[in-house]
């Protein structure tokens, strides 16, 4: 496949993917049942899971345990019911990682 034969196949897969998504977000809401408009409002939390679940506990298609990346996790999740702050619980987090690995905190491995 040459080069612009692939750019144009590119292309048109952007365009048939964001015409369909626009179209769904077009629809005026009362299309949707309760349970619908229930079950869309897990995607975003699905799609969280999908991204983080994997650096947790997956390592080159292996099982492990990292209980420092474990325990920033919780500190996020803990954050952001206290905080409601998406920011503060992950830059928090993410320091927590960041002092525990240049050795600043002290943690059992």
């Amino acid at each position: 496949m040459n080069t612009a034969s692939f750019l144009l196949l590119l292309l048109g897969m952007a365009a048939v993917t964001y015409i369909t998504r626009r179209a769904f977000l077009r629809l005026p809401s009362h299309l949707f049942s309760n349970r619908l408009h229930s079950g869309l409002t897990f995607i975003p939390l699905g799609i969280f899971a999908g991204l983080i679940f994997p650096s947790l506990f997956l390592d080159d298609r292996h099982f492990v345990w990292q209980p420092l990346f474990l325990l920033a996790s919780a500190a996020c999740l803990l954050l952001m019911v206290l905080t409601r702050n998406v920011f503060v619980s992950f830059g928090v987090s993410l320091a927590l990682v960041v002092l525990v690995s240049i050795g600043i905190i002290p943690f059992p491995s």
